[in-house]
């Protein structure tokens, strides 16, 4: 007998540190994109905050480990809350750099996933011409009753006839 097992569940979980030497080990695991994403931020906190000391010496005073610890941590949980289209938050300003970069900048057009060079050129279309039909002496409009009517053209296509227009003698030259 054979036994079919699904790793998807396993597989996406996401990866986790808990044991950080041989000898030590956190009682808790944290998720490894978390624990970058606070160590990111610590740095670039720690960072402004040595600007501002730099002109103010006594800013923070003895809340400037709140400042280290606390908005770090804030900025961590808002960044793995916020979702933007489903996507990771890093993920999707790395698409929106690259749509800028790739597609809007370069002013790209695309019609049905296909990039079209001739947008910029003007474009002509032939004029509308009236269809008649071959069978009969005038050609009902399609609105005039509840049946619908549709017109064959010289290709055997089947083709409506514009509402707007009045009725059209077939044998009309």
């Amino acid at each position: 007998m054979r036994y079919v097992f699904n790793y998807r569940k396993a597989m996406r979980e996401p990866k986790q540190v808990q044991q950080l030497t041989k000898e030590y080990s956190l009682p808790v695991a944290f998720q490894l994109i978390h624990v970058i994403n606070f160590f990111l931020f610590f740095f670039i906190v720690l960072g402004l905050g040595l600007l501002i000391r730099m002109g103010f010496p006594h800013a923070f005073g003895k809340s400037f480990l709140f400042f280290l610890i606390g908005i770090p941590i804030g900025l961590t949980v808002l960044v793995t809350k916020i979702k933007p289209e489903g996507k990771n938050l890093y993920l999707y300003f790395l698409d929106v750099a690259r749509y800028y970069l790739q597609i809007k900048l370069p002013k790209k057009r695309f019609c049905q996933d296909h990039e079209v060079q001739w947008m910029d050129e003007l474009q002509t279309f032939k004029p509308c011409v009236k269809v008649v039909q071959s069978n009969y002496e005038y050609v009902k409009n399609t609105d005039e009753d509840a049946t619908e009517e549709l017109t064959i053209d010289e290709n055997g296509r089947r083709v409506g006839v514009l509402s707007s227009q009045e009725s059209i003698h077939s044998h009309a030259e």
